[in-house]
């Protein structure tokens, strides 16, 4: 599978060699199962490899809301709703995740190249790879999706808009965009793709769209009940892989993997993926789960799927858990 995914070695780059970056100290807990009340390591597609708890006592680490993975697994980059960039190295033990090294923050710059200023605007809540070595950020509550030139320009890259429908900013203020892509392959090859998180039609499901600056498709996902879609990762065999999450007073924390092929993306479908996996608190080790992304690592399909603690240490956790996927 060696070249499966494009190489990302440039979009996540060094942070800590820009002038603004802050080094962090990041601790990591492993967590030896998945399965709390078993020894079981696969999940039908889902092959357990690892997960760890990540704990830091710098007040600006927390709230992590989307991620990308180097080709070979071997370093990410987060986004948080505060409106910072988070980079580290990833460790393994043997095959199994054990932990973050050489972690830095830094903060995600406007179009003007400045900080966000206040939650509203730096609200980053998806990212993923995109064309010509940029990556793409999703932002809520000031609803807007664009593209940083990290590759080029390092993290004095400025925010450049992807112009997404305009439908994307007509939602719900904290539930307008919770994942975003870019089709590298296939039919939608050059088109965007954008998912809301409570934004939902008429009959009850979650908002989505693709465009390619000439033309937009808006379409629907049903979501399963009290479950909201928080991410979503784009594959090269045409699979749209679909992160859900239920967090709520109501219900016990849940989490579920579905997926769809990207053929059955139409104007007005309504799509239903087909269920890879749905577990709840307090059988699994999981938590407000919100970040997927892939890469390749010892010859398998790695997902990996990071938590948001919204900075309540303590009352939530910051997790990153990893799968072997068999498509």
């Amino acid at each position: 599978m060696k070249g499966f995914l494009p190489a990302l070695g440039l979009l996540l780059g060094l942070a800590a060699t820009s002038a603004t970056a802050e080094p962090v100290t990041v601790t990591s807990a492993s967590l030896s199962r998945f399965a709390l009340l078993t020894n079981a390591t696969s999940f039908g597609s889902l092959s357990w490899r690892g997960g760890i708890e990540l704990t830091s006592t710098n007040r600006k680490f927390g709230g992590l809301s989307g991620l990308i993975m180097s080709n070979e697994c071997t370093s990410l980059r987060a986004v948080s709703d505060a409106g910072r960039w988070l980079t580290a190295t990833v460790a393994y033990n043997e095959n199994a995740l054990s932990g973050l090294t050489s972690a830095s923050i830094v903060p995600i710059l406007d179009d003007k190249g400045k900080p966000p200023p206040g939650k509203r605007w730096g609200d980053a809540e998806a990212i993923a790879a995109g064309p010509n070595g940029k990556t793409i950020v999703g932002f809520e509550s000031r609803t807007r999706v664009g593209a940083y030139d990290l590759s080029g320009k390092g993290m004095t890259a400025r925010f450049e808009n992807l112009n997404p429908p305009k439908d994307i900013v007509r939602g719900k203020r904290n539930g307008e965009l919770e994942s975003v892509g870019y089709f590298k392959y296939g039919a939608l090859k050059g088109y965007y793709i954008a998912v809301a998180e409570t934004n939902l039609d008429t009959q009850g499901n979650t908002k989505a769209w693709v465009w390619n600056g000439k033309r937009s498709i808006a379409f629907s996902i049903k979501q399963l009940a009290s479950y909201e879609i928080t991410d979503i990762a784009l594959l090269p065999n045409g699979e749209v892989l679909v992160l859900q999450r239920s967090y709520s007073a109501m219900t016990l924390p849940g989490m579920a993997m579905s997926r769809f092929p990207a053929s059955d993306i139409k104007q007005g479908k309504t799509i239903q993926p087909e269920t890879l996996l749905d577990v709840r608190v307090p059988f699994y080790a999981i938590d407000n789960m919100e970040g997927l992304a892939v890469c390749e690592r010892d010859g398998e399909l790695r997902l990996n799927i990071l938590s948001d603690n919204n900075f309540k240490t303590g009352l939530q956790r910051t997790l990153l858990l990893q799968f072997a996927y068999t498509p």
